[in-house]
Formats: structure tokens, C-alpha cells, sequence
């Protein structure tokens, strides 16, 4: 009787076999991932998208509704209320603006990718995501739709230089963080503004307690690094000057180079004569509102903390007093080291 002798691999054989998948596997891993990480990023891409086209189609909802200022959705909280289909941000946000050109800044749930669209583009771009940089990003240095005119109300958080939303702003004397409420007082042609907050973030303090200008801002300059000390750089905050004020008001004649004390003016009639009496009545009430009985000056909200606040601008031929916005909606002056007024920060955005 014969028997068929059966011959296994050997080592060798079974070393080389496995080598061999090995370099198989080394070389279809990367392409299996990049296949996979394609397939994702593309998946990204349509949501994206879904979100845009959800933002317009809101938008196209509320366009000549005289009460649309647009609006920021936040997701993931907001992707009902968007009424988005299919997947949905792991986070970021869509602001609506009021000219139709949705600004985006959203990440996925695995926090791969992050797609952004610039107010000025209806382009998406997708790229790799890092942590406190997917942020939406406009044609001016961040995010504001052009075309604001002076004393439109924007909700800016300073720390993270974004727009939030007005139920979340708080406009309470002291407040110098979060969400808060500003006002556009002037368009610097370049794509970017100028914003006043709404209220100061210190109720009081002195500009100089050595009660001369000679030697400038110094308390006030220090109240100033303190309350915005959180807040993005490139802000630039600041304080608001005299000319400034003047060139909001429309006084022409004001110059802070050459006026003296009796250059003080109402806001309403840029001349001493008071034309606002009762709440609300002043044109100007966002430059003054949040000081002390203002409202019989034609402010709309008081604040019996403060009595108004400082600008940068020292009095002409005078060292010993500043020009300040006070609590009857005009161009004051005090002493240096008056101790009733504050300071109301100014940004560049």
C-alpha cells in the first residue's frame, strides 16, 4: 500500500508569505484611509452646503420683513430650528446677514474638517481643522456685512471677535465680557467700522488724578487695559476722541485742535441750546444712554451709576481739563480728576 507523502510550507515559505502581505498591507492602508478620509470630507462638503442653502432659504423667508436684522444659528443647537436635512454640524455657526450673503464657520462631529464662506465669497473651502480656528470670516477684518450705517446695533462677543445674538447681550454698567451690544459710528471705507459699546464697562473713574493733562490719560488708560484685557488685539481698543463725537453729531465747526471750553455742544443742535428734553427723543441716545438721568436729556435707558465718559481729548490751552460725553447728551468738559465719569470703549472691526 502506498501512501502520498504531503509536504507543508516551510518557515522560509511562510516568513516570505507574510512579509509579503505586510507590504501589501503598508501599501493599501494609506490608500484605503485616504479613500475613506475622501469619502468623509466630501460627505462635510454636503452638509455645508445643506447649510448654506438652509440659510438662504431662511433668509428668502424674512427678506422685507422690516423687522429682519439677520441672525446667527449655532449649531449643533440651532440645526432644527434651521431646519436642516441630513448630517448635521458637529458645531460653529451660520450667520444670515441682512444682504442676503450667508457668512459660514462649521466643523464636523469627528472635528476633521472645518468649512468657511466669507461674506464676500459663495465660495466653501473645507480645510483640516484646528481647535479655535474655525471661525466665520468676512470681507472686512472678520465678519460685519458692508453697508451699516452710523447707529446700527451690532452683538459682538470682544474676547472671541464674534457676532452673537441680542437675547445673549448684556448692556449692564461694569460689563466687560461676553456678548454685548455696540453700535457702528463709522465706516472706515476699508471694509472695516467703528464700534462704540453701549454702556461703559467702568461706571468710574478719574482721567488723571493728578488733575493735570500735561502728563495725559493715566488712571483712565489703566481702567481701559483692565476691562479689555480679554479681548482680541486686534480690536484695538481704545477711546473714543472729541472730533470724533463731533464728526457723528455733524459739527462742522468743532475742532479739537483749537476748542476751548465754550465749544461745548448739544448733540441734537451742535450749538449750547438744548433741543431734547424727553425719553427718547435725541437722534444720538446710543452715544449717552446707560448715564445718570438721562432720559429727561432724550436718552431711552438710564443708569444712576455714572454721569457719562471720558474721551482721549484733552481741552484746548487748558491742562487741567478733558472733553467728555455726558448724561445730558452733549459735549461736556471736566476737571481731570472729576470722579463721576467712566469709559465706554471703541473697537476697529
Amino acid at each position: 500500500m502506498f501512501y502520498k507523502k504531503e509536504k507543508g510550507f516551510t518557515l522560509i515559505e511562510l516568513l516570505a508569505v507574510i512579509v509579503i502581505l505586510a507590504v501589501i498591507a503598508l501599501i493599501a492602508t494609506p490608500i484605503i484611509v485616504g479613500v475613506i478620509n475622501k469619502s468623509k470630507k466630501n460627505a462635510f462638503m454636503d452638509t455645508a452646503y445643506g447649510v448654506v442653502e438652509a440659510g438662504n432659504l431662511y433668509y428668502a423667508k424674512n427678506f422685507g420683513n422690516d423687522t429682519f436684522a439677520g441672525k446667527v444659528f449655532t449649531f449643533p443647537n440651532d440645526a432644527e430650528d434651521l431646519k436642516l436635512s441630513g448630517e448635521k454640524p458637529g458645531g460653529g455657526s451660520l450667520e444670515v446677514t441682512t444682504n442676503g450673503k450667508p457668512i459660514l464657520a462649521i466643523y464636523d462631529k469627528e472635528k476633521k474638517w472645518c468649512a468657511t464662506k466669507r461674506e464676500d465669497n459663495s465660495k466653501i473651502v473645507i480645510n483640516k481643522y484646528e481647535e479655535g480656528k474655525c471661525k466665520a470670516e468676512s470681507a472686512a477684518e472678520g465678519f460685519l456685512p458692508s453697508g451699516l450705517t452710523k447707529g446700527t446695533a451690532v452683538y459682538l462677543n470682544p474676547e472671541t471677535k464674534s457676532i452673537c445674538q441680542a437675547a445673549e447681550s448684556i448692556s449692564t454698567t461694569g460689563t466687560k465680557a461676553g456678548c454685548m451690544k455696540w453700535y457702528v459710528y463709522k465706516d472706515n471705507g476699508n471694509g472695516t467700522y467703528q464700534l462704540i459699546v453701549d454702556h461703559n464697562t467702568t461706571a468710574k473713574v478719574v482721567w488723571n488724578t493728578s488733575g493735570s493733562t500735561t502728563g495725559g490719560m493715566k488712571e483712565a488708560t489703566v481702567a481701559l487695559t483692565n476691562d479689555t484685557k480679554t479681548w482680541d488685539t486686534s480690536l484695538k481698543a481704545r477711546l473714543i476722541t472729541a472730533n470724533e463725537i463731533a464728526e457723528i453729531t455733524g459739527n462742522t465747526t468743532f475742532n479739537e485742535t483749537t476748542a476751548t471750553g465754550a465749544s461745548r455742544f448739544y448733540f441734537d443742535s451742535n450749538t449750547q441750546t438744548k433741543t431734547a428734553t424727553s425719553q427718547g427723543e435725541s437722534h444720538y441716545a446710543w452715544l449717552y444712554d446707560y448715564t445718570r438721568d438721562c432720559t429727561s436729556s432724550g436718552c431711552n435707558i438710564a443708569d444712576n451709576t455714572t454721569y457719562g465718559y471720558w474721551t482721549a481729548t484733552s481741552v484746548f490751552n487748558d491742562s487741567y481739563t478733558v472733553w467728555y460725553v455726558s448724561n445730558i447728551g452733549n459735549m461736556g468738559f471736566n476737571n481731570a480728576e472729576h470722579t463721576l465719569n467712566g469709559i465706554r470703549p471703541v473697537i476697529t472691526v
